[in-house]
């Protein structure tokens, strides 16, 4: 049973190690920390589509609406901003694929200003800006 057990994890980890989330995803832009930033201080919604317990262990970027990307609905998203308002999508960074799974949603569902940064939560505290 243990080297089962063995077998199988590392067979999970060769499946995941490596992993990067997508560079851009169409109908939204990649932006990168400083453009974020210059968001920020916009006062753009900025949405953390992470898990709600990761969110609450980890902290996320000041004033940011945490919904994680398996909650999204339209009308969730209506209640949060407006279709033309300018969305800053974000997650744990280069590996994971949360922020890409919710740019493509918002692109589907019509909102024209999505933004895709790649970098997330990791970068954003790299470079010590406002989180909570």
């Amino acid at each position: 049973m243990k080297k089962f057990l063995l077998l199988l994890l590392l067979t999970l980890s060769t499946l995941f190690a490596g992993y990067n989330a997508p560079m851009q995803v169409q109908g939204s832009a990649t932006i990168d920390s400083k453009t974020a930033y210059d968001y920020y201080n916009m006062n753009a919604l900025f949405l953390d589509v992470r898990p709600y317990n990761m969110v609450r262990q980890q902290g996320k970027i000041k004033d940011a609406v945490n919904i994680y990307v398996d909650d999204m609905t339209p009308e969730r998203m209506a209640k949060v901003t407006q279709k033309v308002n300018p969305v800053i999508i974000y997650c744990n960074g280069a590996g994971c694929s949360l922020s890409a799974e919710a740019a493509v949603k918002l692109v589907k569902w019509g909102y024209s200003n999505v933004y895709y940064y790649r970098d997330g939560y990791p970068a954003w505290q790299y470079y010590k800006l406002p989180v909570e």
